[in-house]
């Protein structure tokens, strides 16, 4: 029935399964007894050991031929990437969901930002504009929430929207590398600092499972998902369905643990996405032919 589908709409199942498969990860990371590197451990683990066998289906030996032929942008997307798997537990374990979300759904506009800085690349009207509402919607996300001691989640939030945005501009220009190999070096370099500063291994064997199962889905079939619409959609269409996972995921979080947003945050929430899609729509038109 799936294969029935035209490559146009298995893309968009697939954009919107994979914020879907993301946006879980703040009601299980609340749910379940475990420090942060904890989760960063289990987290990372069952990627590392399934994915291989899932990217040999996929891709077979080309996969990590591609992989080594990338050479020094190869490595330094996984090191981003590695960081991201850390920085992206930090944020969640200590700020709202919210917070973290939104915040590091940032990154589309700090690549406008880097791209004008490091390539000398035109930022166009449209992007100034969008990062300035960007800001503003920052500020009063972080602004209403400083006060609660949550400085640490909101700067680890923006430290992963800033290290996927360095690994985009890596590879700008390149987008027939195959890096998918690299997320799996990445979960091996993620795992170093979680058993170097935590216990994974003492965990609960309830945390230690629902994290692998959450590990398998949100990177494993979440990046699965995202790799194949964009095989199948333009960039900016998977990134604007994409900005549905702070969304769900808040919503998840309200479900599972009565984690409600404050007004600040649903204010900046509200100011930062429509500031973002604002830049994807834009940027999508200046692109079209």
């Amino acid at each position: 029935m799936f294969s029935a589908l035209s490559p146009r709409a298995q893309g968009y199942l697939f954009a919107l399964g994979g914020p879907l498969c993301w946006s879980v990860g703040g009601a299980v990371m609340r749910l379940v007894e475990a420090d942060s590197w904890d989760i960063v451990f289990w987290r990372a683990l069952p990627h590392l050991l399934i994915f291989p066998v899932v990217l040999h289906f996929l891709a077979g030996p080309r996969a990590w031929l591609a992989f080594r032929d990338a050479k020094a942008i190869a490595w330094l997307s996984s090191l981003c990437l590695a960081s991201t798997f850390v920085l992206h537990v930090v944020a969640m374990t200590s700020t709202t969901i919210a917070n973290a979300l939104l915040l590091q759904s940032t990154s589309p506009i700090m690549v406008a930002l880097l791209a004008w800085l490091v390539l000398r690349e035109r930022v166009p009207a449209a992007s100034w504009i969008a990062l300035a509402g960007a800001c503003a919607g920052m500020a009063v996300v972080i602004g209403t929430s400083f006060g609660e001691g949550a400085w640490i989640g909101n700067a680890a939030a923006l430290a992963v929207a800033l290290a996927s945005a360095v690994n985009v501009i890596a590879i700008r220009g390149n987008t027939k590398l195959d890096l998918r190999a690299g997320t799996i070096v990445a979960s091996a370099v993620s795992l170093v600092p979680a058993l170097v500063f935590g216990a994974p291994l003492a965990a609960g064997f309830d945390a230690a499972l629902a994290l692998s199962i959450l590990g398998i889905v949100q990177i494993t079939v979440g990046l699965v998902f995202f790799y194949s619409a964009l095989k199948r959609l333009p960039a900016v269409q998977v990134v604007l369905i994409a900005m549905i996972e702070p969304v769900i995921g808040t919503f998840w979080t309200w479900i599972a643990v009565g984690e409600t947003p404050g007004p600040g945050t649903f204010l900046g929430g509200a100011i930062l996405m429509a500031s973002l899609a604002y830049n994807a729509i834009a940027t999508a038109r200046a692109s079209a032919p």
